[in-house]
């Protein structure tokens, strides 16, 4: 019989849920999806901090906290800025804008890896599709293009040369390790950011506030990824609930009194600093480009079971 999923909405609970020992991030009886066993992306899957609760995820969750750490706020806004002006060097229509708030913080991994492409457009293409073999929800389909994508990533890391593939190489001592988390740092990055940046727009077009103040803002009221999932590791209790092995729990990540847009507890996201700092120069870039308010006119949220990005698009009068 299957167990309904059990949903925590006050700020206790959700932070209990977040924190629990006996919640993990993975079914127990499926550590990998089914769909992706056998494919180009199982073995970056099984390698993810993201996907792990197992004895070595606090050690590799030090180290790539450490290395993300290890580059200033100056080093990411510059570079961000330079992406920024690569991605959109004049006006944007409002398809090109929403491209270019996905592509932006997968433009600056890619710099900051090192990894050689070809085609900047073909590496969004794969990060979104792996994106959506990863986060729950994705169709048969999507999970085959995902898994297709996971492994042309893998490729184009195989070359990376760049100073954060380098530290995290150096900090997580396993280089096919580093590899897969250096693939889950695009997959972590791409929608939240892109929400952050969207979202952004979006209220400060609405409240007449400074960048910095509409982020903070969105981050408080609407972070951009709002549900997340946790599963019984064991028969347990949570909220004065009982749970049985394998129960879905879902959390939100904003209640009325805390938001937790970046999480909380061992698996609270490392790259906060980055997504702010991308998020930011690519909110002043637009700015600079005097982007016109029609652009912000017409969107959609994608179709995501925990995010909220808004995709810009024309609509032909």
């Amino acid at each position: 019989m299957t167990v309904c999923p059990f949903a925590v909405k006050t700020q206790q609970a959700v932070r209990e849920a977040l924190t629990h020992v006996d919640l993990g991030v993975r079914p127990p009886h499926e550590p990998v999806p089914m769909a992706l066993l056998n494919t180009p992306a199982q073995p970056v899957f099984t390698a993810l901090v993201r996907m792990r609760d197992d004895a070595g995820h606090r050690e590799l969750k030090t180290a790539i906290s450490t290395v993300l750490t290890s580059f200033s706020d100056n080093e990411i806004r510059q570079i961000a800025t330079r992406v920024a002006q690569q991605l959109a060097p004049g006006e944007l229509t409002a398809e090109q804008l929403t491209r270019f708030n996905y592509a932006l913080p997968i433009g600056v991994l890619a710099q900051m890896l090192g990894v050689a492409y070809q085609e900047q457009s073909a590496l969004v293409d794969s990060v979104l599709d792996f994106v959506r073999c990863i986060a729950p929800g994705g169709s048969e389909q999507q999970m085959m293009c995902g898994a297709v994508a996971a492994g042309k990533l893998h490729e184009w890391m195989q070359s990376a040369d760049g100073p954060l593939f380098t530290r995290l190489c150096q900090h997580i001592g396993d280089r096919s390790v580093a590899i897969a988390n250096a693939i889950g740092l695009f997959f972590q990055a791409c929608e939240g950011t892109a929400g952050l940046l969207g979202q952004t727009l979006l209220l400060m077009q609405e409240r007449d506030v400074a960048a910095e103040d509409g982020l903070a803002a969105v981050l408080q009221e609407t972070p951009p990824i709002h549900t997340t999932r946790r599963f019984a590791l064991r028969d347990t209790e949570l909220a004065g609930e009982r749970l049985t092995v394998g129960q879905v729990v879902l959390i939100p990540l904003k209640t009325a009194e805390e938001s937790f847009a970046f999480g909380c507890g061992s698996h609270q996201c490392p790259g906060a600093g980055w997504a702010q700092s991308i998020a930011l120069s690519g909110i002043r870039h637009l700015l600079a480009l005097n982007i016109e308010p029609k652009l912000l006119a017409h969107f959609r949220w994608r179709v995501s079971q925990n995010a909220h990005v808004p995709e810009f698009f024309t609509v032909e009068e």
